[in-house]
């Protein structure tokens, strides 16, 4: 399976001692005598900080640099500076990545784990002690569909492979955790998306093929019970045509699930038919089988959550990897990068009957590469995988956090029985992200 690095836990300060020319954040002490931010005006900040105030700074309360604070948004780039594009894909530039020789901070950010763009609202994120930790190296392609089953205390996530049948597992009932697979019964091929319900998991598939190890796979909505193996074929057809690649899930306070079709199956060649119709989100009643159309205008349909109180949907749109649809090209060629497509997330509103989405806006445009998975914590923000990290927003789409990896992240999924654990999985790695934030109460 792959190996697992275990990267210790930094030694969090109870007190840091930052100087004026360092830092826009002055603190006080609140009631429970712990040192609490406090985010002054911008006529302070320059009174503070004036012409050499850096865009990257230490944090109060943390080490640097394994948490840096930036200066203002990172809004202001002193002198000359850079971003050269790289649209190469799993390899795009990164913000830290930007040459900025007249910002003499500016190449600490690449040694960061935690980029604060918010102070107040950051401690809050992060608590006194967060971390990540490098778990596992994995195949050099993308894994998918993390999900979290508190029947059996396991992550299972999948691997986007041509061929690859096996869900791959992190047993958490081992210190420390280690890696299996698991074939479920019969078996399910390439999940992109996955959510845990009424004792199921329920995953969305791009995978494709009409003879592999025996099975005929369409995409589409499959459940595994954790505690058995046993999988069931939910949905694999609108109206007799294929779906395209079913992306990525989530349930509403109704029990359907809304979900989103794209044109991904070919490109990454786990799909072996090409796209019978336009991209879409969907909504699926388990209950009677009803399949609906509810949104149609994103050019790639990614990422799916809904807010905690299930009044929004948050939809991504990684149109910034394009695909060739045409069936006469064949074998497909793998999705193609431009940073000038679309790397956004939206929001809608989401009618009371549970039927239809209106008042659709953007609300982020992704720092790195495109936002992948996207899921909500407890606390409503929204967590999206992106690039060479997973940014954490505001329900407005203000970032917040960001978390950095050395490797790129294509999606996201809570565990532990607390929730108190973000899973990270993409190209090549496994992470594990501890802090203060929680993940919704699974039902």
């Amino acid at each position: 399976m792959g190996s697992q690095r275990h990267i210790p836990m930094r030694r969090f300060l109870p007190y840091f001692l930052i100087s004026s020319q360092f830092s826009s954040a002055l603190s006080f002490l609140g009631n429970d005598g712990l040192q609490v931010p406090l985010i002054v005006g911008a006529d302070e900040v320059e009174k503070v900080a004036g012409e050499q105030s850096k865009l990257a700074a230490p944090c109060l309360g943390y080490e640097f640099p394994h948490v840096i604070c930036i200066h203002r948004y990172g809004s202001l780039i002193r002198g000359e500076f850079e971003r050269k594009v790289r649209n190469v894909l799993g390899d795009t530039e990164t913000y830290p990545s930007t040459h900025a020789p007249g910002e003499s901070t500016f190449t600490h950010l690449s040694d960061a784990d935690f980029l604060i763009w918010d102070a107040d609202v950051g401690a809050q994120i992060l608590g006194p002690e967060p971390s990540i930790d490098f778990m596992f190296e994995v195949a050099p392609v993308s894994h998918e569909a993390p999900v979290y089953s508190p029947t059996t205390n396991e992550l299972y996530f999948s691997r986007l492979q041509q061929g690859f049948l096996p869900q791959i597992v992190v047993d958490l009932n081992q210190d420390p955790p280690i890696l299996t697979e698991k074939l479920a019964n019969p078996p399910i091929y390439a999940a992109a998306g996955g959510r845990f319900y009424k004792g199921l998991i329920y995953f969305s598939t791009i995978g494709g093929n009409e003879s592999l190890g025996g099975y005929c796979f369409r995409p589409g909505i499959y459940t595994l019970d954790p505690k058995t193996g046993e999988s069931k074929t939910l949905l694999n057809n609108y109206y007799g045509w294929y779906f395209n690649a079913a992306d990525d899930l989530d349930v509403d306070d109704q029990g359907q699930l809304w979900f989103t079709d794209n044109n991904y199956g070919r490109p990454v060649h786990v799909n072996t038919y090409a796209p019978q119709m336009g991209v879409a989100t969907y909504r699926y009643n388990i209950s009677s089988g009803l399949v609906s159309i509810v949104e149609d205008t994103l050019k790639e349909p990614n990422g799916v959550a809904f807010s905690p109180d299930r009044n929004t949907l948050y939809l991504s749109d990684t149109g910034a990897g394009s695909s060739i649809i045409d069936g006469r090209v064949d074998p497909a060629p793998s999705i193609h990068v431009n940073s000038t497509g679309p790397r956004l997330i939206y929001a809608y509103d989401v009618s009371k009957s549970r039927k239809g989405l209106s008042n659709k806006r953007p609300i982020y445009r992704a720092i790195d590469y495109a936002p992948d998975g996207v899921k909500i914590s407890r606390e409503g923000y929204i967590v999206t995988a992106t690039g060479h990290g997973v940014d954490i927003l505001s329900a407005e789409g203000e970032p917040l956090v960001r978390v950095q990896t050395n490797f790129t992240v294509i999606n996201i999924g809570w565990a532990g029985k607390e929730s108190d654990e973000l899973w990270v999985v993409g190209k090549g790695g496994v992470a594990r992200v501890r802090w203060a934030l929680r993940g919704p109460i699974v039902e």
